[in-house]
């Protein structure tokens, strides 16, 4: 039982999972807080996240003590997986060497398990930044859905084809895309101004979000109980 390793991987792979799911929450959220996008910030405590030089700064700390836990976890992962060859029944240096790495793999874990909780706790949501986030590109971004509500009249290329020229039309005008989607002969004919304003709506496009959220919460509340 001495070279049979795949537990010990296994075990250890599970909790580096962990880690990059939580790590890729972390690097989104960090890059949320950025001052240009300032969609989500971590929460506020005195002396947490300040600046020595900048009053106003507030830094992810909790991203960062995340992000620094998880960049170590691949290097453990190699050690781990080294470890798997193993010399006939009793090997020497390689499960020797899983004595200190796997536990300061499950350590850090905990760590980001515990950064993780405290930032979705207590995370700070800026929804009108978010809008005023979306409205930047002056509708553009929901030139999809437009599409695709064109695309069942005339055919999905035709469709594609122009609402693609009108889009390259608004950005070398820098003007929003609604008013030359109405003035178009093609479109106009097709969708009506309500219809207009539903498919550029971004609160209309969040798909199945809500259901995946009222699963998550459901879950949530079965292991509370």
């Amino acid at each position: 039982w001495h070279s049979q390793r795949d537990r010990i991987i296994e075990l250890a792979s599970w909790y580096a999972g962990l880690c990059a799911t939580l790590g890729k929450f972390a690097n989104d959220f960090a890059l949320m807080m950025q001052t240009e996008v300032a969609e989500v910030s971590e929460p506020i405590a005195e002396g947490r996240g300040g600046s020595s030089a900048m009053p106003h700064k507030r830094n992810p700390v909790s991203c960062a003590a995340i992000l620094a836990a998880v960049a170590r976890t691949p290097g453990l992962m190699a050690t781990l997986y080294a470890s798997q060859i193993q010399q006939h029944e009793r090997a020497l240096g390689g499960w020797q060497a899983e004595w200190e790495t796997l536990p300061q793999l499950v350590m850090l874990a905990g760590g980001v398990l515990e950064n993780s909780e405290y930032l979705l706790s207590g995370m700070q949501v800026n929804a009108q930044k978010m809008r005023d986030n979306l409205d930047i590109t002056h509708g553009l971004i929901m030139a999809e859905s437009v599409t695709q509500a064109l695309a069942a009249h005339i055919g999905k290329a035709d469709a594609h084809h122009l609402i693609e020229k009108i889009c390259h039309r608004a950005i070398a005008l820098d003007c929003p895309l609604r008013p030359l989607l109405e003035k178009d002969s093609l479109v106009s004919q097709h969708l009506s101004s309500e219809q207009l304003t539903q498919l550029l709506d971004p609160a209309n496009a969040v798909g199945s979000a809500d259901h995946f959220v009222r699963q998550i919460l459901a879950r949530f509340q079965e292991l509370g109980t």
